[in-house]
């Protein structure tokens, strides 16, 4: 399993919980596997079945965006969905 990491403005959709475990073979398939597992914080990250463009997904501390899809995922991956933010 990966251990799924999120902000606070994201924790509300698990039960207020930092990390949740998710269970995704590699990168392409982890946006499937938040809608299956946790349909409200799918809601609030995906759209079209993908990440949405204000969502960044980090692996280990790497930017996603710059990771093939076949990037595989485990037990050893942390992965955190950062939200965009705004304020003044």
């Amino acid at each position: 399993m990966t251990v799924l990491r999120l902000p606070s403005p994201l924790r509300s959709a698990v039960g207020g919980r930092t990390t949740v475990e998710i269970e995704a073979s590699d990168l392409a398939s982890l946006p499937a596997a938040v809608a299956a597992r946790y349909p409200d914080l799918a809601a609030r990250v995906l759209r079209d079945g993908a990440f949405g463009r204000f969502v960044t997904v980090f692996v280990d501390g790497e930017d996603a965006r710059f990771l093939a899809a076949d990037t595989p995922l485990g037990s050893a991956r942390v992965v955190e969905l950062l939200p965009a933010m705004s304020g003044g």
